[in-house]
């Protein structure tokens, strides 16, 4: 059983305290700096530096890369699982 450790992270203008496992603070921590990195970039864009605006785009900007993510993995997994299905197909023909 892992224990749990804490993670305090300042996500834009929000300080978050977590207990996560020693493999996930790494994650979590690439997570709040990549969190972070929207927030400056979408203040510039827009001029704006009203955290709940801006904190919207993000949101809005990591849910599209998520389903853009995984369209594009179910694709390449329906293209592994055809050409699979082809080698499947041609190793059959060789079988005695």
């Amino acid at each position: 059983m892992n224990p749990k450790i804490p993670c305090n992270l300042l996500v834009g203008i929000q300080s978050i305290a977590l207990k996560v496992s020693p493999g996930e603070e790494s994650c979590a921590r690439n997570a709040a700096s990549l969190v972070n990195k929207l927030v400056r970039y979408y203040e510039k864009q827009t001029n704006s530096s009203d955290p709940a605006a801006v904190m919207a785009m993000v949101a809005l900007d990591l849910a599209m890369c998520g389903l853009k993510f995984e369209a594009e993995h179910n694709s390449l997994q329906a293209d592994v699982l055809d050409e699979n299905n082809e080698l499947l197909t041609l190793a059959a023909e060789f079988t005695v």
